[in-house]
């Protein structure tokens, strides 16, 4: 099942497939599952809470309850959504149990970390660490880790509607910055 109207990639395709193969008890197809999302999503957990041993114990997590649970999952195209929102959740639950006070819209603060360290162009680091957090990772998802607009949706709890008005404004402000400045002439 494909998310939104965009159309069904190769990728998506065998993603899926791998998910229906897990859903029939396929350990290979788990395994696989593994390889092809853990690091971006270790990336994104480490994006939102700058703590190597908290991203990696949220992640693993993830996968153990995704697991148990996979067979629930009623739409195998939405799997990496799914994965994604529960290690957000994940996160957010482990930093509250460590008192610390977590907004779930802005708990990316960090996220620009991690897609600094997969950029090489330091104009785009430096661009990105003054954009909104929800911006920053708005980015980061979309292209880095290449989940559509409606995996956005359900990872962020937000409309569709939303992440595209967010992701545009996000561009806008990156365009804005790297497009080159034409000096302004005065009228004297």
């Amino acid at each position: 099942m494909n998310l939104g109207n965009e159309p069904l990639s190769v990728n998506h395709a065998e993603l899926e497939l791998l998910v229906l193969e897990a859903q029939q008890g396929s350990k290979k197809a788990y395994a696989r599952l593994y390889e092809r999302l853990n690091q971006p999503l270790l990336h994104f957990a480490y994006g939102i809470c700058q703590d190597h041993a908290l991203a990696q114990d949220a992640v693993q997590e993830a996968w153990v309850k995704m697991a148990k649970q996979v067979r629930r999952l009623k739409f195998a195209g939405a799997f990496r959504a799914w994965m994604y929102t529960r290690v957000r959740w994940q996160l957010l639950d482990a930093l509250r149990r460590r008192g610390t006070q977590v907004d779930a819209g802005d708990v990316a603060e960090g996220q620009v970390e991690a897609i600094a360290q997969l950029e090489d162009c330091l104009d785009v680091r430096a661009s990105l660490k003054r954009l909104p957090v929800i911006e920053r990772q708005i980015i980061q998802l979309f292209y880095l880790d290449e989940l559509s607009v409606a995996e956005l949706a359900v990872v962020l709890d937000i409309p569709t509607g939303t992440v595209k008005s967010r992701l545009a404004r996000a561009r806008a402000r990156l365009k804005q910055k790297f497009e080159p400045q034409t000096p302004q002439r005065s009228c004297k």
